[in-house]
């Protein structure tokens, strides 16, 4: 399958769908994007950002992965996650706490991270990245922050950015930059781009992201050598079940062009 075939069949896949659409998708070939600047509701991909400023800062040797953070005066938050459960008594590593975070998009984890590497230094970070349609402005699930007109915000293009920095910048050291992606490949959201792909030949890395009316996914795709980077956004919707529908197909489309690559 070439580039634009793919694009043909993204294209076709959101053509039919309510609501608003966005996408970078990029391969060794090039890239092809659909409103890839507009400023969508970031949801949980936010927690890309805050994941790597927090290994910035432990390279910095600012922050120590091993050290243990008492949950007993920590704010519980609803919405995804699991730390909301745990005993006031438990004391849990930053490393688990970032595991949490990205793997099963744990919202309280997300603000602990928030307060422990600092909301400015995470914009800092997107400035420094060039993600200009992207901006932490309060914690998950904080709706008071929300009545005050206060959100968080990204565009495809940015999150492909971030997914980059990962991947191959030179923010971050290799053992780092391993680290991160074997968090993002231990996803426990697969329902939507890695949903029809076949995981036995493609290694998925992702991170994905819904509020009412927004579903997200983006991720780093690898079939033998060859890599591919994706950022499906969403709003809008007035169903999410369909929205994640088609983010399933677009995983389909993306499976197939990776399996029938070969380089030119």
């Amino acid at each position: 399958m070439k580039l634009n075939e793919l694009n043909n069949r993204v294209n076709d896949i959101i053509s039919g769908q309510n609501g608003d659409y966005a996408y970078w998708i990029e391969t060794e070939d090039g890239h092809i994007e659909y409103q890839a600047d507009e400023v969508f509701p970031a949801a949980s991909l936010i927690k890309i950002p805050i994941l790597i400023e927090a290994f910035r800062q432990t390279e910095a040797g600012q922050i120590d992965l091993a050290s243990r953070i008492s949950l007993k005066q920590e704010v519980r938050v609803g919405g995804a996650g699991v730390l909301q459960l745990f005993s006031d008594e438990s004391a849990v590593t930053v490393a688990d706490i970032l595991t949490l975070m990205i793997t099963v998009s744990d919202n309280m984890a997300a603000n602990i991270m928030i307060e422990k590497t600092g909301m400015e230094r995470i914009n800092d970070l997107l400035a420094e990245l060039g993600c200009s349609q992207t901006v932490l402005q309060r914690k998950l699930m904080d709706f008071e922050a929300v009545k005050q007109g206060k959100n968080n915000y990204t565009s495809a293009r940015d999150v492909i950015l971030q997914l980059k920095e990962i991947d191959r910048g030179g923010r971050l050291k290799d053992k780092s930059s391993q680290t991160i992606l074997h968090i993002l490949q231990n996803q426990q959201f697969r329902y939507k781009l890695p949903a029809y792909m076949d995981e036995e030949k493609i290694t998925i890395a992702n991170k994905t992201g819904e509020l009412d009316g927004v579903e997200h996914d983006a991720g780093i795709f690898t079939f033998k050598r060859e890599k591919l980077f994706a950022a499906v956004l969403t709003k809008n919707l007035p169903s999410e079940a369909e929205g994640r529908q088609a983010l399933a197909l677009i995983g389909k489309a993306l499976n197939d062009y990776l399996l029938s690559y070969q380089k030119n």
